[in-house]
């Protein structure tokens, strides 16, 4: 895959770019990061909504929609997330490239005025936001939360992730919480955006084979024309307490829900990252997994079971949709899974097989624009900036001597179990 061209254009600024021509799209996003507080989250989380409705230039949704469809459909959305200890607030633009436009129109020059104008110059009069449409991102954000309440197995992962790290801002909800969201006020968001613009650290993000040149220069000018200070962020790999947290929760369900958080024992978050990986893929992130080939198939004892590392915060989890009945087996056999491993019961086709299928996905990383961004943006606070081909190379060089090195450094921290209600 192409390599990623990294610049600073600002205090706190940089712009990432990647030259790809087998597209006919090109994206642009901004992402800006300030540190995750339940104090600040539902602030960040309607900017995140609102700043896409309008404009100072297009002062009303259907005008900026208007502007956007004459740019051959163009579309601008917004994304808030947790990454580490950090909140991260990003604005998309996403169109034509420009050599498919027919009439030499500058459409990356044109969306990446679109967006500072969102961030530098938003719909705001006399100190706040207009009224109507804070109370549209309201209700927008109020329907999101729900939406993730609904869905089970996102909301229970969710909250074994906020019992695992309760004392640290990687617990915060990214949306905030309802009861926030209904005291924010049109000047109390102003004052979160000016605080957002002046003290974030953005990451401006452009795939695109149009030539960047021109984009970058608008984000050099709007970043250079505001008072900057950025925060300092930092985020603090998770370290077990000692004792197991253990948190039920009884709803009507079809399916009962059990995940369970550990602490991976790492000293950093570079720290053998690729072994990392890899030893997760292997326990239970493939069809050819431990946990799928045992605790699923062979024992049928739930109906997925899952294991993801976060190389962020460095922990690892592991999410099972189970029968009520099957809860305290499931678990069992999820941690015996786990101590084979420990003790070295791996066969090399385990081995292989999970790096096979680590290699097939990052090949396809390259196959659309949004996967380009998205493995870069995940990457970038990173000190050395790796392609999918140098992580996959990493991976196939791992051994199962560093696996179970690994895999012994690894102890249980939390159980969540949302339980069906008999």
């Amino acid at each position: 895959m192409e390599p990623l061209k990294r610049e600073k254009i600002g205090d706190g600024a940089h712009f990432n770019s990647v030259s790809v021509s087998r597209f006919k799209t090109m994206k642009i996003t901004v992402s800006a990061y300030v540190p995750a507080s339940k104090d600040t989250a539902s602030e960040y989380a309607l900017l995140s909504d609102i700043l896409t409705r309008s404009t100072k230039d297009y002062p009303t949704l259907s005008l900026l929609e208007k502007k956007l469809l004459s740019l051959y459909g163009a579309e601008l959305s917004s994304e808030v997330k947790i990454f580490g200890d950090m909140q991260v607030i990003s604005l998309t633009a996403s169109g034509l490239d420009e050599r498919y436009a027919f009439d030499n129109t500058a459409i990356a020059s044109e969306l990446s005025a679109i967006l500072c104008g969102a961030l530098f110059e938003p719909n705001v009069n006399n100190g706040a936001f207009d009224s109507e449409e804070l109370n549209q991102s309201k209700r927008q954000i109020y329907d999101s939360i729900d939406a993730e309440f609904s869905d089970k197995r996102t909301y229970s992962v969710s909250k074994c992730v906020e019992i695992m790290c309760s004392d640290s801002p990687a617990g915060v909800n990214r949306l905030g919480d309802k009861e926030s969201i209904k005291k924010v006020t049109e000047k109390s968001l102003y004052s979160a955006w000016c605080r957002l613009l002046k003290t974030a650290r953005f990451e401006i993000m452009y795939v695109a084979d149009t030539d960047s040149e021109n984009a970058k220069k608008i984000f050099f000018e709007h970043f250079n024309s505001v008072e900057r200070k950025p925060a300092e962020l930092k985020t603090r790999l998770f370290t077990a307490e000692g004792n197991i947290k253990e948190v039920t929760e009884e709803m009507e369900l079809a399916q009962s829900k059990l995940v369970m958080g550990f602490e991976t024992g790492l000293n950093s978050e570079y720290e053998n990252y690729p072994q990392m990986m890899l030893l997760s893929a292997v326990l239970g992130g493939t069809p050819s997994s431990k946990l799928f080939m045992n605790v699923r198939e062979k024992q049928s004892l739930c109906y997925y079971c899952i294991s993801r590392y976060n190389r962020i915060k460095g922990y690892m989890i592991i999410e099972s949709g189970v029968e009520t009945a099957n809860l305290e087996k499931a678990r069992c056999s999820i941690l015996e899974q786990l101590q084979q491993l420990k003790d070295g019961n791996i066969t090399d086709f385990e081995i292989s097989a999970a790096k096979l299928a680590m290699t097939n996905s990052f090949r396809s990383v390259g196959d659309t624009v949004s996967g380009i961004e998205s493995w870069y943006l995940s990457r970038i606070t990173e000190d050395k900036i790796s392609t999918p081909e140098e992580t996959a190379k990493q991976i196939n060089a791992v051994t199962k001597e560093q696996l179970v090195s690994l895999a012994q450094r690894i102890k249980l921290d939390t159980v969540y179990t949302l339980k069906s209600k008999e």
